[in-house]
């Protein structure tokens, strides 16, 4: 039975317009019915089920909670972690509607996600999750960047690509230097994972990369100043928070994410080679 097939079978619904496929996730597939009321997610290979087993692992440790927002509700499993299914949480990502808000909204969202953080760091959780301290995190987005470098030379001039060189050889290392406490963390929260409602309330998607890090994890993708204050404020003050290892992953992951790009040639959609190329001369080149 192909994954279609699985997702209809499982859901009972047999209308394929309902169904929209997918394939821009760097491990998985998704399936997603209804605008995001149902989604699946397939590995692309057999080397991704471990990162299907540790999503499924923390949505699991989510259910178990109750928040103010929204989050996925586990639902569908396969013992072979071939794919797993939820009902997701409806809205549109906070990268769409962040420039159209006031401050006071602004405040509003980061309060909630403030609050949720403080609860989600909070959890008493089971050692199988992964777990990754920011100076090994470095090295891994050193090594990624080593492999794929190359790709970015029909992008950058001689001097522009030697400071994102230097900016990984030099200062990432320098500045990823966290607390030495690890906490359960969504890991990879930003604008696109998470969505708004109608009301201004808030959910959070995509937990695939969820695990035991800094907490400045959770912080990185959330870059406008009146949302950030507001969630440092509900999350119980920014002493325990590293902004300086949230802003140097924040950009990591930027070049990271140009580079597979390239390699993919995405030239459509949001996580397109030029918004990618827009973020890295914004946040790199330009300090």
């Amino acid at each position: 039975m192909n994954e279609l097939e699985v997702v209809k079978c499982l859901t009972g619904i047999q209308d394929e317009s309902r169904i929209e496929i997918n394939e821009i996730g760097w491990t998985s597939r998704a399936y997603i019915i209804d605008g995001g009321k149902i989604v699946f997610k397939f590995p692309r290979n057999n080397k991704f089920r471990l990162e299907c087993k540790h999503e499924i692992t923390a949505l699991k440790l989510l259910k178990e909670q109750t928040f103010s927002l929204n989050i996925p509700v586990l639902n569908w499993t396969a013992e072979d972690n071939s794919y797993f299914g939820f009902y997701g949480v409806e809205g549109k990502p906070l990268r769409e509607v962040i420039d159209g808000l006031s401050d006071e909204q602004k405040v509003e969202i980061g309060t909630q996600i403030g609050e949720f953080l403080r609860q989600l760091h909070g959890m008493k959780v089971c050692d199988d999750l992964k777990a990754q301290t920011l100076e090994e995190q470095a090295l891994e987005y050193q090594n990624w960047y080593k492999k794929g470098k190359d790709l970015l030379k029909g992008y950058f001039n001689e001097v522009e690509l030697k400071i994102i060189d230097d900016f990984f050889k030099y200062e990432a290392p320098k500045s990823m230097v966290g607390t030495g406490e690890l906490v359960f963390c969504h890991g990879d929260l930003d604008y696109n994972n998470t969505l708004i409602d109608g009301e201004n309330r808030a959910g959070i998607i995509d937990f695939g990369d969820a695990g035991l890090y800094d907490r400045s994890q959770d912080f990185r993708g959330m870059e406008d100043e009146v949302l950030l204050a507001a969630m440092m404020k509900a999350y119980g003050g920014d002493e325990v928070i590293s902004k300086v290892a949230a802003r140097t992953t924040s950009k990591m992951i930027d070049v990271l994410n140009l580079i597979y790009c390239i390699e993919n040639n995405f030239t459509d959609g949001v996580d397109n080679i030029e918004n990618c190329l827009k973020q890295v001369k914004l946040k790199i080149l330009k300090n």
